[in-house]
This record gives structure tokens, sequence and C-alpha cells, in this order.
């Protein structure tokens, strides 16, 4: 029968390969048996078949498909992909020194998924690097101090901070981070990450006596550059921390529950301004008049020392129902004011400036003081409130700011009001504002962030001058670590002036480049948002600021000449010392000679100070001018804009001459969060949490939880697109094993038939390649450049996806298919199979380089497989594959594989009616077609039948089904356009192969029955 085949989208006809989807959306793999290891014979026609099977040349490797313990098979490559190769790299390449400088985890703990896709997206860009004879410089590092790790090592020892000492403290502190070190360098180890981990210079520690050295000397530079300011002033302030806070160790709360109220500061005749006297005399008839202010923070009325207004915004004198005082408000709040105290009656209105100068009274002011005034600020709006801002300059930084400047020349010696202490809890200082009575005793020791907000609530009521008291929901800050509120707070702290560094950091920006370009714009606007940085702590576990302050008066000595002197006596005996030893040793002598008597200050630097400067390891490594980057990339996540990012970029501006826009860093990289599967965040509450180690070594339960090895895990962080947010559960994971299966499977193929024995592969320069070797090759170097530019762009599920389509499609599916029959059956010395064999050793050459940044285990193990004992590494990546860029094979190929295309068509459709079970026992004649193609065909007409997976083709001949009648049962055909524009189609028919099969090779080849084909007799023979 004659049938002919519709066109149509073509469907996969491919024995065996992978998909050229992403990993793991396909359910198609490579089996055995479909690559073609027939390790027995399946013939039932009795002994003969048998020995035909003993003579095919059979693949033969002992790479297994899969290890029975995969942690013991990849520890077996550990030190020597990571400790070794890096070491080794450093010591042969000589290539130029590439420096990822590492941001450092917090020694707290095991590590996280987060770590996890952290260090091993590093170690993809330094494995390539290396590879590629770059000189890789990497020095892991740690963050030592801190709260979190003080807390830690105090709850393990059932202790408070009041009961031990700062040097117990410290002790304790230390232990924990070093147990927490090892825990976490394992855990990095098992990462596969390159590192030179053995050694004290291979890592570094932000606790180590020479890191706290290098800081403290950065910050007598910034000393020197009088970067360094000490005074009182609000700041963020954590009572359940202890300790101040900087912008970046705050989070938000975006549903926090406070008490508001609206409270009226009572506003005598003698106390107004002439202008708000004569508003009042036209419409008071004698009335009380009072300043109607909203808060809330009640707790803080305690400290209010001024009422701003906006000298912009209208006011009004307002009557309210039911009392007889009149208000002051802000005529643009009216209406939601009405909501809250009722129909106000306007009875006159006026300009903002005309309240400036006046004062007014509250409960915590006395007579013994100036009564405080109405004053301007900017930052006063009709958004909410009452148009008059209550101001307490101790604990808000715009009431600060706008106090500072309407008291002018005065405000450096003005009090500033802060009656909370250490525990955030309201101090004795308030009994000597109140008028008397026992105000004072009802809130001194409660909780600013508890009970003293109840307790103020009730005095106001009970004095009369409690407007409305409401509840809001509202964004609010919180400690980052604790998760607790925090307040605003006035204590002497230090500063650094990033507003005097400020245009040198942005202009510093411009010259970084940044992975997504949008993270620039979060870095500038942190920079933009801040004016100074408080880098002062009040805990022991840190970096001491090495303070003297006289013991009388409590001023601060901190000056070249004082660091000059105690920075090396605390580099001789470490920094403990500050806090063991008598302050004498510190002063230096021309202290001492004044007479004076001196205490040690005992605040500790920031630790964003102490990550922030380990670029002072790559300065005195001097890898680049002082002038240069000293990093090629920085690479952390989204969160460090506002810290490791910010930090290390500010301290460097800082040790700069003024004005010099020196950098840490030339490329900024940052990835997203790792998140559960079903894209929510990942928590222990929640069940959803997976650790690093669970994914390499496998859970309690190995069946729900089975281990699938470090490369595994590698390859599903290859797979995403890091620099957002991306997703990590059983479904990802079994689509990363199952990659890591067909890639094995590959190898095992390549392995097992590019080697006899001890024998290595031909190399390529000594065979004669036919036109499918040489497509493989143009196919391998243009996969190969592509991945190379993906490296390069840090773009590794661009590259792992260009490798499996590759494996898949023109590797499985076209190559592997179309030389088994060469591989197996040609004589072992044949031209054609040593070309073949050729080409699949450079292939296995080659992907063993191309997958070792993702896969180091796995390219090693191959490495082993191709050498017994490899001298050195045996995974450096030279570029030559642009030696194998044919375009004039890729010309003549593309009219072949389109054929190719519609003949698997007519194969598969004769397969589905049981015409036949394999291409092998066909004829395909091809007739039509233009000159060029005809040529291209006469040229290749050995190859033909290879190339179209069919018995024999005939080409220029037409077709005549009287030629096949009485002996063919079934012919196929189709028609090729293989251009658009084409006169000349080409006509396909498949038909029944002439010739009888082949018992040895299964091809319809062989002249008579059961009798060998011309090539395998002579092989037998």
């Amino acid at each position: 029968m004659a049938t002919c085949l519709r066109l149509g989208v073509p469907r996969n006809s491919q024995r065996h390969g992978f998909s050229t989807t992403n990993f793991g959306t396909s359910r198609s793999s490579i089996g055995i048996a479909s690559l073609g290891f027939r390790y027995k014979s399946t013939s039932t026609s009795g002994e003969p078949r048998k020995s035909w099977s003993d003579t095919l040349l059979l693949p033969k490797t002992s790479f297994p498909m899969k290890h029975k313990d995969i942690v013991k098979e990849e520890n077996r490559w550990r030190d020597r992909t990571s400790t070794e190769f890096y070491k080794w790299q450093w010591e042969n390449n000589s290539g130029p020194i590439f420096v990822l400088h590492d941001g450092p985890p917090y020694a707290n703990g095991h590590l996280h998924m987060g770590h996890a896709l952290n260090k091993v997206v590093k170690d993809f860009i330094n494995r390539y690097k290396a590879l590629r004879g770059y000189r890789v410089n990497y020095i892991p590092g740690w963050d030592c101090h801190g709260l979190p790790i003080e807390h830690k090592s105090l709850k393990a020892l059932g202790k408070s901070h009041l009961q031990l000492t700062p040097k117990a403290i410290r002790e304790a502190a230390r232990k924990t981070a070093e147990e927490a070190i090892e825990i976490q360098k394992k855990e990095f180890r098992a990462l596969g990450v390159m590192a030179d981990w053995d050694s004290p210079e291979g890592t570094y520690r932000t606790m180590d006596q020479d890191f706290e050295i290098r800081q403290l000397r950065l910050l007598q530079q910034m000393v020197e550059q009088g970067l360094l300011q000490h005074r009182k002033r609000p700041t963020y302030y954590s009572p359940s921390s202890r300790t101040a806070l900087a912008e970046a160790e705050i989070s938000w709360k975006d549903d926090h529950k406070s008490t508001s109220v609206y409270v009226y500061f009572g506003v005598g005749k003698d106390d107004m301004s002439s202008a708000l006297r004569k508003q009042w005399e036209k419409v008071g008839n004698g009335r009380e008049l009072g300043l109607a202010i909203w808060t809330t923070t009640a707790w803080t009325l305690a400290a209010n020392q001024a009422v701003a207004i906006s000298s912009g915004m209208e006011y009004a004198i307002v009557e309210q129902p039911g009392s007889d005082r009149l208000l002051v408000v802000g005529c643009d709040r009216l209406e939601p004011l009405k909501e809250l105290l009722g129909e106000l009656k306007v009875l006159t209105t006026f300009g903002g400036d005309d309240l400036l100068g006046t004062s007014y009274d509250h409960l915590f002011w006395n007579s013994s003081q100036p009564k405080p005034k109405v004053i301007a600020s900017r930052h006063v709006t009709s958004g909410a409130g009452t148009g008059l801002v209550h101001t307490a300059p101790g604990h808000g930084q715009e009431d600060y700011d706008a106090f500072r400047q309407a008291l002018g020349s005065d405000a450096d010696t003005a009090e500033m009001r802060c009656p909370v202490d250490d525990l955030g809890n309201l101090t004795e200082e308030i009994a000597s504002w109140t008028k008397g009575g026992d105000v004072a005793s009802r809130l001194v020791g409660k909780s600013v962030l508890g009970d003293a907000v109840s307790a103020m609530v009730e005095i106001l009521k009970e004095n009369g001058i409690l407007l409305k008291q409401d509840v809001i929901h509202h964004r609010y800050p919180c400690d980052w670590k604790t998760k607790e509120p925090i307040i605003i707070r006035s204590s002497p702290q230090w500063f650094a002036n990033v507003e005097a560094i400020r245009p040198t950091a942005l202009r510093a920006i411009e010259g970084i480049d940044f992975k997504p370009p949008q993270s620039k714009r979060r870095l500038e606007s942190f920079i933009n948002g801040r004016s100074e940085w408080c880098i002062s702590r009040q805990r022991s576990w840190g970096v001491p600021i090495p303070v003297l302050h006289d013991a009388q008066t409590g001023e601060p000595f901190l000056n070249s000449e004082t660091l000059d002197h105690i920075i090396p006596i605390l580099e001789e005996k470490g920094t403990d010392h500050w806090w063991s030893d008598s302050v004498d040793e510190f002063v230096p002598e021309s202290l001492k000679s004044t007479g004076r008597q001196f205490r040690k200050g005992f605040d500790t630097m920031d630790v964003w100070f102490d990550s922030g400067s380990s670029w002072t390891i790559l300065r005195d490594k001097g890898f680049k001018a002082d002038s240069e980057p000293l990093a090629d990339i920085y690479l952390e996540g989204s969160d460090q804009h506002r810290g490791w990012f910010q930090s290390s970029l500010l301290t460097r501006l800082c040790s700069a001459e003024k004005g010099q826009a020196h950098t840490p860093y030339s490329k900024v990289v940052t990835h997203g969060f790792v998140l559960a599967q079903d894209g929510s965040k990942m928590s222990k509450s929640s069940g959803n949490g997976i650790m690093p180690m669970d994914v390499i070594e496998g859970g309690k339960d190995k069946k729900k939880e089975p281990a699938f090895g470090t490369d595994t895990l590698r390859l599903w962080a290859a797979s995403v697109e890091f620099t957002k947010d991306s997703h990590i559960g059983p479904t990802s994971l079994a689509m990363a094993a199952e990659n890591g299966r067909k890639l094995r499977n590959v190898i095992k193929f390549l392995l097992g038939n590019s080697q006899r024995g001890q024998q290595p592969a031909p190399r390529l320069t000594h065979v004669d390649l036919g036109l499918l070797d040489r497509h493989i090759l143009n196919e391998l170097a243009d996969m190969e450049t592509d991945v190379i530019r993906d490296y390069e762009e840090l773009y590794f599920p661009g590259a792992l996806q260009r490798i499996n389509t590759f494996v898949s499609g023109a590797l499985s599916s076209l190559y592997f298919e179309e030389t088994k029959d060469i591989l197996y059956c040609d004589e072992a010395t044949s031209s054609r199979r040593q070309a073949v064999a050729a080409v699949l050793g450079h292939i296995l050459y080659r992907m063993t380089r191309i997958l070792a940044p993702i896969t180091p285990h796995l390219s090693e193990e191959v490495s082993h497989q191709l050498t017994e004992k490899p001298e050195g590494p045996s995974t450096i990546w030279t570029d030559d594959a642009r030696k194998w860029h044919l375009p004039d094979v890729a010309t003549k190929m593309e009219p072949l594989l389109k054929i190719r295309q519609y003949t698997m068509l007519l194969l598969e459709q004769a397969r589905n009616d049981k015409a036949l079970k394999t291409g092998k026992q066909a004829m395909l004649r091809i007739t039509g077609g233009d000159a060029a193609t005809q040529s291209l065909m006469q040229e290749h007409q050995q190859e033909l039948a290879q190339i179209f997976s069919v018995a024999e083709v005939q080409v220029g001949k037409h077709s005549n089904q009287d030629e096949v009648k009485g002996t063919s049962a079934w012919t196929y055909s189709n028609e090729v356009q293989l251009a658009l524009d084409s006169t000349a189609p080409i006509h396909l028919e498949l038909v029944p192969s002439p010739k009888h099969k082949c018992p040895r090779c299964w091809i319809s080849i062989a002249e008579e029955s059961e009798s060998l084909c011309t090539r395998c007799e002579a092989v037998v023979n």
C-alpha cells in the first residue's frame, strides 16, 4: 500500500535522549538499552546469534550510573576539588588575579539554604575563573561579634550579662563563635566550595586579633579626618537588646498597634504671641485657649520641649461642643478631627507664623524652668494629627533637628530631655519637672513599651487634658534580630559623618557595575537616606572603641595621639586587655601630665563596621593599586544594600583622601531569597524548611528525604535565576537529580565507547572525520561558546539549559544514535570507528571542563576514569572552542537535517502502522531538489544512510512503483520544501529495503537471508 504523510509539526521520534526543555520537564531519558549497551544477545534463533553478539565492540567502563553511597563517593574527591585545586590554581595559573571577596556570614548555627545558594554561586564564579587560567583569590570569612552570639553564650551558661564580667562574657562568646565556625566550615566544604580551608591565612574571622587591629587603625584614620563625632542625640534604641541600633539593624512591622492621644496644652494670655493674642481677643471672650496636639507615643509627653507647626499652613481657633475651652488646630485637619472630637466651630483663622513665639504649659513643666515654645518645622504636614506636632527632641530625629534649628547658637548647650533608662523604663528625672503631686511616682520605673502608656493616659484624664484616646494600626520599627519594638532615645554615641562623604559615595557608585542593574538604585537610596552612622554599641562582645573619658566631666578623648598609644598595646596583648587592665596603662604621658583622672569607655563598634572593614585584608595583600577597586566582585543577598555593601563602601571612602572615590569593589552582585516550593517563606514552624545538609546527606527518614549529594544541590543552584527569589522543594530537587542522572548516562556512553582498555581515544588530528563527525564538533563548539558567554555573564541557568539542549538534541538524538552501528560493529581499527572514538573522546574532554564549575565532583570522577593518577587538577579549561567552529559544515547540514526531520516522520508513521520496527529495515529514495542539493547529496552519498537513519539511500532516481511491485508491501512518501522561495521541492519515498537483515548488525543490507553483510563478514573473518 502507498501512504502519503500529511505535513505537520514534527513529533519527537528520538529513541533516546533528553527533551530540549529544562531538566525535569520531560519524562524522556537515556536508557542503557537505548544507548546500545547490549551486554547479551536478545536473539531467539539459537547459538549462532550469540556468537555474533560476542563479536561486537560493546561499551566497557567501570563508571557507574548511580553510586550506592553518593556522600562517600563525593568525599573521595572533596579535598582534591576544593583545597588542593584552590592551592594548585594559585601556584600554577598565569592569568590575572581575580578577587571575589566573601561577605562574612554570621557565626551562629547551621547553614540554611540562603547560605548554600550564596556560597555555591560564588563557587561557580571562582571555579570558572580558575579553569580559565585566572589566579583566584577567595578567602571565606565569618562575622563573629554582636549581641546574638553574646546572648547565646550567656544562655548556655545560664547567666545574665549582669552576673559576669565583660572579660568572662567575651571568653564565652568567643567559644560560641568558634564552635559555630567549625560547624559552618564543615558544611561549606560539603557544598564543594573551593578555598584554602586548612590554613589560618585561608579564612578570616572578625574576632581575630589581626583583623581587629586593622579595624582600629581604620577607626583612627576616620578620627584623623574629622569624620567621627561624639554627642548626645536620638538614635534607635532596642530595650530588648539594650543597645543603640543603626538604620540597617531595624525592620518594620506593618500592623503594629499603638495608643494615640489628643492632648490639650494650655496657653496663658501673657504667653501668647502678639498675633495670636489679637486673634484670641476677637473671639475668645475670656475663655481658656490651648494647643491641640497628637502623639502615638504618649510616654514621650514627659520629654516634651516644644510644639512644632508649619509656617505655610492655615490654623484656626475652634470651639468644641460642651467645653468652655478653645482649641488651636490646623484648618486642613478640621474634617478628620470632627469625627474624633465632635463638631468644631471655627471662630477665626490665621497663618502658622502667628503662632511662633507662643509659650504653653503642660504637666511636666514647673515654674523653675522657662516655658516651652511653638516652633516652625518643615516636617509638619496636614496628613495626620492636628497640624500641631508634639516635639520631644530626645526621642525623635525630626524633633531633634527642628528643636536645634529653632534654638540656633544655643542648641549645643540646651538640655535635651530623655527620661528613659537602658531597660526602657521611665526615670526619676521626671520628678524634677512636674508641678508636684503623684504624677512622677505613678510613672517612674514603668516600661515605655508597656504600662507607662496606660499610666500616662490615666494621668491625662485625671488632669482634664485628654481630648481623645484612640487605637491605631501603623508601621513601626523593630529590632532586626529580636523582632521586638524599639524606641528612639537620646544617649551619648559615636557617629560617622556620612553627610561629609555622601557626594563622593554617590560619585563612586557611578563607576560600579551592578547585577541586576536596578540594585544600583537601592544602594543609592540607602546612601542618600542617611546623614550619619551610629557606630557605637553598648555590649561587651565586640571591638572596643578605645576612648578615654575625663573621670569628672565625662569629656571624651579619642584622637591621633591617644590611638597611637593605645592601639600598639592592644596589638601586643589583644583587645580583651581593654576590659581587664587598669586605665593608667592606656593614658599617654601627655594626658598623665595634666593631673586629670581618666576612665575607659566600654562601647564597642557596630558589627557592620566589623564586616565593612574586611576589605582591609585585600588592601594589605596588595593585589590592586590603592586607587583601584580592591575586589572584582562582592556578591551577597539583596538585604546587604543597607548592610555590608553600604558599610564597605563608606569605610573605604572614610579611609581615602578627601574626595577620592576609591571603592572596595568594581562589581556588586545581588541574589534573592530562597523560598519554599510554593513560594512561601521557609521556616521550622511551618514545616517547610529545607537544610542544605539534609539535601546532601539525607534526612532522618532516607526514604522521604534521600541523600542527593552535593552535585545535585549545585545543579539546583545552577538552574535558578539567582538574582531573583528562588524556590526549592522535593519537586525541584527531584528535577535536579534527574538532570544529574542524565548527564551521568551520557558520560557513561562517552567513556564506554571512546577508549578500548587502557588505550586513550585517538586524537582528532589523527583521524579522517566524516560530515556527521564534523557536524557534532561544530555543535559542541557553538554550545561551548554560548556556555562561556553565560558563565561570563553569571547566567548559570542559561549555561545549564544550553548544555542540556546540546546533550539531548545534537549529541544523543543524532550523533549517539547514528554512530552506534560504527562503534559496535566496525573493526576496532577501522578509520570510521577511529574517527567516532576520537570525536567522543574530544566531547568527553570538553564536557568535563564545561561541567566542572557546576559539578566538580562528577568532573573529577571522570578525570580519574580517564587517567588513574592525574597530574594536578585535570579540569583546566583552555579556550580552543573556536578551532572547531565549522560554518561550512553547518551550511551543508542544514538541508540534510531538514530532510532527516521529515524522514523521521515517515519512519514514525511506518512504525505506527507496524510496517517496520526500525529505520534500518527501510530504503529512502530522494528525488528532485535543485542542483546544489543534488550535488551535496552526491558528495556525501556514503554518509546519507547514517544521517537519515535508514539502511540505504538512493539519490537522483525517479520513483518507480513498478520496481518494487511484488517485493514492496508499503510506501510512505512526502515532499520537503527546503526554502520558502524554492521552486524545486525534494520528494522522499520510504520503502522496504530490498536486501536482507544482517544477523550481526541488524541492518537490512545483506545480500542473502541469514547471511552477514559485507562489512560484518570482513570484521568477523
